[in-house]
């Protein structure tokens, strides 16, 4: 008879599971174990939230839960950050830890925390794992991440458990295989050619219309989003958690929103707006209440986080809807209405570094878009660099851009970036982080190169937390804690193992992200910017 722990790696196992993330315990050891004898690859991290990004970001990407494990304890509690990104950011994740048998002394309280009680708030779904419902309940809590909002669940299980005989049946896999992967869920109920029909009409009457696209759409209408949007010449904006749905090089795109560079510029266009359609938008991704404010023709086929729905709005299908809108000819036409936005959008970046040490950020962003291929998956820490990245880097291709937006957690573009060379290692991944970010993980640049995961991390380096650095500034408050040391960038990358260097020379940048992508090897470069050449982007 099997224990419970071989049951648990052979049903993640038979429902597509190849990889798990995570930190080694004393109390999960029998768990992985039995993932290797499953064939399970144990994708041994540095900290248990660096391993929740990654398996988050790989989960979805793979169009599957991402799996992570930690033990009892401190790690359990480590993994709070990534199942509350996961909760915000919509992204599948199965969290798996140890905890104490419950049977013992009610005084036995060392590394004891109520785990079920913290972490129900924020997940699909909680249980504990037995020896008598082991298979059901793994399944159960891997369907309950794919329903959308995808979410997270959380398992428990204890060491004594793990090695005890499964009673349960094994019930196999939990779904069949998804096509397209992002389909979780019922289908939604509401009258796509109705909804058409409506928006068309609107469309009719409106001669400022733009199309806000969120967090909620399934990549796999792509085609059907661009299709409608380009023959329309609709304009459109998009949040960072979308960016790539439709090619940000295109002329019908405004721009970046939710509270990246160019905000106040983005919140111009959107109340110059007389139509605001909302597909798939997620208020989540918006830092500021004029989702709440503004009339918006909501186009939803699955609840926004939190399972809300706005007052009114029916649930329809978005690829019944667009087959239906795009089945007859645009009710007018819509010549450049954003044509002033776009145009200050793009002279942002067509400045000058301040200072003769540093580089212009515009020649950073502008520097590496020429030397990787379109279809880099490009990951972002959380800082100023989030807001440069955020608005301005040309997404052309869907899931090529990721970044903590709902939580917006630092320390997350790293291993977001083994996340996804894990998932897509034949894509050129980038890493765009601060020296702030970096610093709290720097470390995990060995794990990358341990597992085979290699990619280019550009860590731009301001010796501050420049972000919040700003908001001090504009609250009139005195400069106060917010600047550190230099840290040298490149000898940390060397330190794990990894090819680095500092430049201000955008060819010398350039040339260097070529190499390295050609040579499929991971490289650092850190890059001096000045604090206050953001001020000019803000």
């Amino acid at each position: 008879m099997e224990t419970t722990a071989a049951v648990i790696a052979r049903t993640l196992a038979d429902a597509g599971i190849d990889r798990v993330f995570g930190l080694p315990g004393g109390e999960v050891l029998v768990l992985i174990d039995e993932l290797r004898k499953a064939g399970i690859d144990f994708v041994l991290m540095r900290h248990e939230a660096n391993a929740g990004i990654a398996a988050a970001v790989h989960g979805k990407l793979r169009g599957q839960p991402g799996v992570v494990l930690a033990t009892l304890g401190p790690g359990a509690a480590n993994l709070l950050l990534p199942v509350s990104s996961a909760y915000l950011d919509q992204e599948p994740l199965l969290a798996i830890t140890a905890q104490l048998p419950g049977d013992l002394p009610a005084s036995h309280t060392h590394q004891l925390l109520p785990l079920q009680e913290i972490y129900r708030p924020i997940c699909r779904m909680t249980d504990q794992i037995t020896c008598d419902n082991a298979s059901a309940v793994v399944g159960r809590a891997l369907a309950a991440c794919m329903k959308r909002p995808f979410a997270a669940s959380f398992l428990t299980l204890s060491a004594r458990e793990a090695v005890t005989p499964s009673t349960g049946m094994v019930v196999g896999p939990p779904t069949a295989p998804a096509a397209p992967p992002f389909m979780g869920g019922r289908p939604a109920p509401g009258d796509a050619r109705a909804a058409a029909a409506d928006l068309t009409k609107r469309l009719g009457s409106a001669s400022r219309p733009l199309v806000l696209i969120g967090l909620g759409i399934d990549n796999a209408n792509a085609t059907r989003i661009r299709r409608w949007l380009d023959d329309w010449n609709l304009p459109v904006a998009v949040t960072p958690k979308v960016k790539g749905i439709v090619d940000e090089t295109g002329p019908n795109f405004v721009g970046v929103i939710s509270g990246m560079a160019a905000d106040g510029l983005m919140v111009e266009a959107i109340k110059a707006s007389d139509l605001l359609i909302g597909f798939g938008l997620d208020p989540v991704e918006v830092d500021k209440t004029w989702h709440a404010e503004l009339p918006i023709q909501w186009i939803l086929e699955a609840p926004n986080v939190a399972g809300l729905v706005p007052a009114g709005t029916d649930l329809v299908d978005h690829a019944a809807f667009l087959d239906a809108i795009t089945s007859a000819a645009p009710p007018r036409r819509w010549e450049s209405p954003f044509a002033e936005v776009q145009r200050q959008r793009r002279d942002l970046l067509n400045g000058k570094a301040t200072s003769i040490d540093t580089m212009w950020p515009g020649d950073l962003i502008r520097a590496l878009a020429e030397a990787l291929p379109s279809t880099t998956i490009v990951t972002t820490d959380v800082g100023s660099h989030k807001y440069l990245f955020g608005q301005f880097w040309p997404s052309r291709h869907p899931g090529t851009f990721w970044m903590s937006n709902g939580l917006s957690g630092m320390a997350y573009g790293l291993s977001a970036a083994i996340g996804a060379k894990l998932a897509h290692p034949e894509v050129p991944v980038l890493a765009a982080v601060g020296d702030g970010g970096f610093s709290m993980n720097a470390q995990e640049l060995e794990t990358a190169e341990r597992v085979g995961a290699p990619f280019v991390t550009v860590v731009l380096e301001d010796g501050s937390y420049s972000l919040i650095k700003l908001a001090q500034e504009n609250r009139k408050l005195p400069p106060h804690c917010m600047d550190f040391r230099p840290i040298d960038t490149v000898k940390m990358a060397e330190a794990c193992g990894v090819q680095a260097l500092r430049t201000t020379n955008p060819d010398e940048l350039a040339s260097a992200v070529r190499a390295a992508v050609t040579h499929n090897r991971s490289l650092v470069v850190g890059v001096p910017v000045n604090y206050a050449d953001y001020k000019l982007l803000f």
